[in-house]
């Protein structure tokens, strides 16, 4: 048994040294250490010679070591190379969600949202987040032609008329983000317009307006998918006038399914569906084409009011908000197109030492500035 273990320990140690394949040598150690160990039992227990033994024993263990040893090594090496694959697919994936655009969405859904809450620091003291939308440039993408329920010829019989047409427009915005008064980001996004008009000269009876427009507006990366749809469903959904009673006449279906038809066909022309970034915007090729009503009933009730300025140098705004970046200054009886939109709350300002609690109005300026301005200091012309 001596023999053995010593022929087995010193094979052992042999194979031991070779790379990579020393390893297998630890099976051949394990049997020389068992047949060492018993030899060794059996000769303390007759008083044998126990050289040889010991020899085998010591053979077997060395070469069982180096061989270990290899095992070891070549583990860890595995281990760290996994580990080192591992982190690589780790780090690609978190590039890919925290590359710079997302972390720019990310920074101003979190303003929006800390913008609508009443926030404190450790002091109490407040903390303001507001933030500010710039139309920086609008192209439009096409419109429907004027889809009426009734013509000059038919007033009398109808005894109501009803006309819609619908556009489309994309524009680059920018979103100036502020802290406490301070303006801290300014992030460029694309936003998409749907805009409905109907003009009816019935409309009045309801709601003092003989013009109606919706627009709804959707801004990829911002917006959830589900202000997308709404706009859509909006957008193509006719709202025909019926007579005062309600009543739906025959033909009325034959109108409603041409403005569905006529809005379904411009959004998938337009490609405005595909518009999500600033470098898809940069390609965006205007084609929209005019199209001449020429009902004058509807002519009538399309043009917008025209206001006059009845104060020296009143400042457009940006927002409906004194602290809104100024556009540019009106003179005194400039005339200015009012684009049918007001703020939500009013404002108070002084003028010549009168407080003056007003809206705020959007309109176009003969320059062609679109902004907004405080309700004190005009007059309808």
């Amino acid at each position: 048994m001596g023999i053995t273990g010593l022929v087995l320990g010193i094979l052992t140690l042999l194979i031991s040294f070779i790379p990579l394949f020393g390893l297998f040598a630890i099976f051949f150690g394990i049997i020389a250490v068992s047949i060492s160990l018993i030899g060794l039992v059996i000769a303390l227990k007759h008083n044998h010679e126990k050289g040889l033994i010991i020899g085998a024993l010591i053979c077997s263990l060395l070469g069982g070591g180096i061989a270990y040893s290899q095992y070891a090594a070549l583990n860890a090496i595995t281990k760290e190379v996994v580990e080192e694959v591992n982190k690589n697919k780790t780090e690609n994936k978190v590039k890919k969600v925290t590359n710079v655009r997302d972390q720019e969405v990310a920074f101003v859904l979190d303003h929006f949202n800390k913008s609508s809450q009443t926030l404190t620091d450790e002091n109490g003291l407040p903390l303001n987040y507001e933030y500010r939308i710039e139309i920086l440039e609008t192209k439009p993408l096409g419109k429907t032609k004027v889809i009426s329920s009734s013509s000059n010829s038919d007033k009398g019989k109808d005894g109501y008329m009803n006309s819609m047409y619908a556009e489309l427009s994309v524009s680059k915005i920018k979103l100036k983000l502020l802290f406490n008064g301070k303006q801290i980001k300014d992030v460029d996004f694309i936003s998409q317009t749907y805009e409905r008009s109907q003009t009816n000269p019935f409309l009045d009876y309801y709601n003092s307006s003989k013009y109606f427009k919706k627009t709804l507006s959707y801004t990829p990366g911002l917006d959830d998918k589900s202000v997308l749809n709404k706009a859509i469903k909006t957008f193509t959904k006719p709202n025909y006038y019926r007579d005062f009673i309600g009543r739906k006449k025959d033909k009325d279906a034959k109108f409603e399914n041409e403005y569905i038809n006529a809005t379904s066909d411009l959004i998938k022309s337009s490609n405005i569906l595909n518009i999500k970034t600033i470098e898809d915007f940069q390609k965006v090729k205007v084609t929209v084409k005019e199209e001449k009503i020429k009902d004058e009933a509807i002519e009538e009730t399309t043009n917008s009011k025209k206001l006059l300025i009845t104060v020296d140098n009143l400042r457009v705004r940006t927002s409906p908000d004194l602290d809104a970046e100024k556009i540019e200054n009106l003179p005194l009886n400039t005339v200015v197109e009012f684009l049918n939109k007001k703020s939500d709350n009013k404002t108070e300002v002084t003028i010549k030492g009168e407080e003056i609690n007003e809206y705020w109005y959007q309109i176009k300026t003969p320059s062609g500035n679109i902004g907004w301005i405080h309700g004190c200091c005009f007059e309808e012309k």
